[in-house]
């Protein structure tokens, strides 16, 4: 017997299933990472870099590249970050500016620095190969909180600095899109967002169908 035609039917090979709830917990609030907590396992770490590179890539360019600061490297990172806050401004800098500079580094167990590395010979505009490699971030703060993780993606006005550059080996058409902090989930207390977020989007949205 035939089931009736308004009944749920597999969906073909290669379509993705219909699930609401994975549309909510897209929507929903993530939490940040912990400063005292722990990194991502070597396993779940391959997944978010593996998730990540799934983003849209026109001309299949791979304009990305990525960096792991993660234990000790952490230490590096800062020093970097450091340096190039003092770029061009010299050593008078107030303490409390340097210290929040350097805790930068050390707010999560794990970061993911983001490179976009376009091909400037290629037919496809930098811009569009940025915003893939760009793309990338919020793949990783997604595939990162869906095993489980805090992650929220950083930056910082030093970024564009030669020691910070230095450090992740750019090459001078590279760029630096920020990191995402990952590690164990903090609670999402003051970060919980508010019953208004989004209430703009209709106003942001120009319809055009007729």
């Amino acid at each position: 017997m035939e089931p009736p035609e308004h009944a749920p039917k597999d969906p073909p090979v290669g379509v993705a299933p219909a699930d609401a709830a994975f549309v909510d917990r897209l929507a929903a609030v993530r939490p940040e990472p912990a400063i005292d907590g722990e990194p991502p396992s070597p396993g779940d770490l391959e997944k978010i870099l593996a998730t990540a590179v799934t983003v849209p890539d026109h001309g299949t360019l791979r304009p990305w590249r990525f960096a792991v600061c993660i234990g000790a490297g952490r230490d590096r990172f800062a020093q970097a970050l450091v340096d190039g806050l003092h770029s061009g401004r010299g050593d008078d800098l107030p303490d409390t500016v340097v210290a929040k500079m350097r805790s930068k580094a050390y707010a999560a167990p794990c970061s993911i620095v983001l490179i976009a590395s376009p091909d400037t010979g290629s037919n496809v505009e930098v811009w569009e190969q940025v915003a893939s490699a760009s793309c990338t971030g919020y793949a990783v703060v997604l595939a990162a909180t869906g095993l489980g993780y805090g992650a929220v993606w950083k930056s910082a006005g030093v970024l564009g600095t030669e020691r910070v550059r230095a450090l992740f080996d750019l090459g001078p058409d590279e760029s630096l899109l920020g990191w995402v902090n990952i590690g164990t989930p903090a609670p999402i207390g003051r970060k919980e967002r508010s019953e208004d977020d989004g209430g703009d989007t209709p106003a942001r949205v120009l319809r055009i169908d007729s």
